[in-house]
């Protein structure tokens, strides 16, 4: 799968549903790294485990640092859902 994002890509992100959000397969979220938690990653749902917590995975597998490497992220890690990409306006677009 190509990736859906690019570095320097400018994001909405909603964060207001985060109480109670529960996230689903294919999302694109942020979470806190749970490598380093003051850090936030982007990350597709690949799918969530019994106890809630979401296995994430990057769009480009040969070049990501994922749940591969680090594990499930518990649910209170996702901090949002990113919506919709506004800069560069040549690639504005919703992201799904």
């Amino acid at each position: 799968m190509l990736p859906t994002l690019a570095p320097g890509d400018w994001l909405i992100v909603d964060r207001g549903p985060v109480r109670g959000y529960r996230p689903r397969p294919g999302h694109v979220v942020i979470a806190s790294d749970p490598r380093a938690p003051e850090r936030e990653i982007v990350k597709r749902v690949d799918h969530i485990d019994i106890h809630g917590a979401s296995w994430l995975l990057g769009d480009n597998p040969a070049d990501s640092s994922d749940s591969r490497h680090f594990g499930a992220v518990p649910g209170e890690l996702v901090t949002g859902r990113v919506r919709w990409r506004y800069w560069p306006l040549s690639r504005m677009s919703r992201v799904r």
